[in-house]
């Protein structure tokens, strides 16, 4: 089959991760696969995975804009040279440009909803929700149904996949030790983190304000903070005015995080309210951490309840947080166990494989 997946950027992310992940598992399937995107920092990763990209001016959040209209008249001028069997959206703006070209083309329209949204005025008008919706996460599906009165017939549950291999055996073993030195982390670190964009919506400040307490029991104690965003200069402000700047680091974004995730002990999960899943969670969990996760965000914590992965806190409790975090920088053996059964899971429900022949049954069934 000839896929079109619309994207609004590819800029790194859970959204693009996603994309990138389905289009290199199933171009492996024998289909073309094509991306249309406002690009980014990973563009350039799509050809190596044999994936087409045709630049399209998507990266805006305005949905309904001229430029959104623009981009959908071109990419219908081009595919009409080509011969397409479905088109599949990723993000709000990809739905509505998918939208129309289903339409104009006469070919099937898949809608991925990757999380939570208000059922505002254009959504209500145009719900763009296609020939068939895919929910990454039950309480995705639920929302979809309750908020945007979507038939749970043209639901399907696909939940995200990752391929853990590269988690399990780091194609260069020398690289978290590489990252640990360039970080100055001390050689006896209990290292603690997350990978998280580092905006007022995750929270972060909470993780940060935990520290202390665990530092109290744990001395030696660091949090690696793996992301960048609006809130850091703000995040850096409370880690100086708590005394414990100095075992705090953070990295930015990177590229791959399975050197940061080898380097903690412990992988703290903080999702947004509107979250709907979260791929550093299923990463984490393939690289075998044990995980403490925020009870927000209910796609998260839908994952963890169907294993014994880690351990869920309550949101804005730093005490409760301190204590999860502690259990297993201490406690080798729950945290051996709890890493093991991450790892398990993500192997059993959550494997890229998995997630791409449940897609592909989509597309046929269309």
């Amino acid at each position: 089959m000839n896929i079109l997946q619309v994207t609004s950027h590819l800029n790194i992310g859970g959204v693009t991760s996603h994309v990138l992940g389905l289009s290199k598992a199933l171009a492996a399937r024998g289909h073309r696969m094509i991306v249309a995107s406002g690009g980014g920092q990973m563009e350039e990763l799509l050809g190596r995975l044999g994936v087409e990209h045709w630049p399209s001016p998507l990266a805006t959040s305005a949905d309904f804009s001229p430029q959104v209209f623009g981009a959908a008249k071109a990419l219908i001028e081009r595919a009409r040279t080509e011969h397409l069997d479905a088109v599949h959206a990723h993000t709000r703006v990809g739905q509505v440009v998918a939208d129309r070209l289903g339409r104009d083309l006469g070919v099937p329209m898949v809608a991925t909803w990757h999380g939570f949204f208000r059922p505002n005025l254009g959504r209500r008008l145009w719900p763009c929700t296609g020939d068939m919706t895919i929910a990454i996460s039950e309480p995705v599906r639920q929302h979809l149904m309750l908020d945007f009165h979507v038939p749970e017939e043209r639901i399907r549950l696909v939940a995200h996949g990752i391929d853990p291999s590269p988690f399990e055996t780091p194609a260069d073993p020398a690289a978290p030790q590489r990252l640990a030195d360039a970080l100055r982390l001390p050689p006896d670190a209990a290292v603690a983190g997350t990978v998280a964009r580092l905006v007022p919506a995750k929270g972060i400040d909470l993780l940060i304000r935990a520290l202390p307490a665990i530092r109290q029991q744990v001395p030696s104690a660091h949090l690696l903070l793996v992301g960048d965003g609006e809130a850091r200069a703000e995040l850096e402000a409370l880690a100086r005015s708590l005394g414990i700047a100095a075992a705090v680091r953070m990295t930015g974004v990177l590229p791959e995080t399975s050197s940061a995730l080898a380097l903690m002990r412990t992988f703290v999960f903080m999702p947004a309210h509107q979250e709907g899943f979260g791929l550093s969670l299923l990463e984490a969990m393939a690289a075998a951490r044990p995980i403490v996760a925020v009870r927000r965000g209910k796609g998260s914590v839908w994952v963890l309840e169907q294993g014994a992965a880690g351990q869920l806190v309550e949101p804005d409790d730093p005490a409760a947080l301190a204590r999860a975090v502690v259990r297993y920088l201490q406690d080798g053996e729950a945290a051996a166990h709890a890493g093991a059964e991450a790892r398990k899971l993500v192997k059993a429900r959550f494997s890229l494989d998995r997630m791409a022949g449940e897609v592909e049954a989509i597309y046929e069934e269309l």
